[in-house]
């Protein structure tokens, strides 16, 4: 993976092990010392990648508690947040104001593979005259933010969006790859990741690419 990502251009990666209560429970440390071993190995072998720490929380019931000791992305203070499809609308509001109220910046990883953020479906027939003549990106904005209060919210409380690449790839289906195109249409995403997982995944988004 190190070597498909060096060779496709990227110089920094951040490893984001996933902390899911009864699950993935990986402490900091181990977190910080994996990553430490690995960037060993990479030097010694002159793969030029320079690897940063971080987690993927899983918002539930338990992420407050985990943020006693939290590990941001990197030296920032960004938390990537992963919000599960069935997550109570309630809690996932509460629970991101909180953390802002930290001073921390939720980063909410793949929005377009949230049933909760899901932008409209776009009814318009993009092929007409009228369409060509308005501004479609300001019409999928509009209808967005009227019609997704939650995501509406979540920005007005400043957290921030990470696209997925393998979204735009159709590699989690064509729901997940139009409504990543509607979200990037919108200007939601700040950023994007790989959201790599093993070698065959790495290889079918940076093909994408």
């Amino acid at each position: 993976m190190a070597r498909l990502l060096r060779d496709a251009g990227y110089g920094e990666v951040y490893c984001t092990p996933h902390l899911i209560k009864g699950v993935h429970e990986a402490g900091n440390e181990l977190v910080r010392s994996g990553a430490g071993e690995l960037q060993a190995a990479l030097d010694r072998e002159g793969i030029g990648l320079r690897l940063l720490t971080g987690r993927e929380y899983c918002l539930d019931e338990f992420l407050l508690d985990y943020l006693h000791d939290p590990l941001p992305l990197g030296d920032t203070q960004h938390l990537l947040i992963e919000i599960p499809r069935h997550a109570p609308e309630e809690m996932v509001k509460q629970t991101l104001f909180r953390i802002r109220q930290k001073g921390f910046i939720p980063l909410i990883a793949h929005p377009e593979r949230c049933k909760l953020l899901e932008p409209p479906a776009d009814k318009s027939n993009r092929n007409s005259f009228w369409n060509s003549v308005f501004n479609s990106k300001f019409k999928i904005q509009h209808s967005t933010l009227a019609s997704n209060p939650l995501l509406s919210y979540l920005q007005e409380i400043g957290c921030q969006f990470q696209g997925n690449l393998g979204s735009f790839a159709g590699y989690y289906g064509d729901r997940a790859r139009v409504s990543a195109e509607r979200l990037r249409e919108m200007g939601l995403y700040s950023c994007f990741g790989t959201d790599g997982h093993n070698v065959e995944g790495v290889k079918a988004i940076l093909n994408h690419e």
